[in-house]
C-alpha cells in the first residue's frame, strides 16, 4: 500500500511524504504509520496509546478526507493522512488535545 503523510518542515511549509508499506491482513492506518516509524522514518510524529481498541481517542486524524481514528481504518490501496485542521499543530499528525 502507499501511505502518504502530510508533514510540516522546519521552515513551516507543508509537504507530503509517501512510503510504500507492505500490506498485511487486518492492518490499520495506525499500523502502517508505526511500520513507517520503525522501518523508514523514525521522525514521523503521531499520538496513540491503544491499538485497535478505539479506546484512547488519541490517534484522531484526517484519513482520505474523513476525520477518523487511524486505529480502526483499514490500510489498503493509497491512503493520505493529515493532521486535524481545527486543533493547534505540534508536529506531523500530533495536535494539541
Amino acid at each position: 500500500m502507499k501511505l502518504s503523510i502530510q508533514r510540516t518542515g522546519a521552515d513551516g511549509a507543508d509537504r507530503v511524504d509517501s512510503y510504500d508499506v507492505p500490506e498485511s491482513e487486518g492492518m490499520t492506518v495506525l499500523d502502517a504509520i508505526l511500520w513507517v516509524r520503525e522501518f523508514e522514518d523514525p521522525t514521523v510524529g503521531i499520538r496513540f496509546s491503544c491499538r485497535r481498541a478505539n479506546a484512547c481517542k488519541e490517534c484522531l486524524a484526517v484519513v482520505n478526507g474523513a476525520r477518523t481514528y487511524t486505529c480502526i481504518v483499514p490500510a489498503t490501496g493509497e491512503v493520505l493522512v493529515e493532521p486535524l485542521s481545527h486543533k493547534p499543530l505540534v508536529r506531523d499528525l500530533v495536535t494539541r488535545l
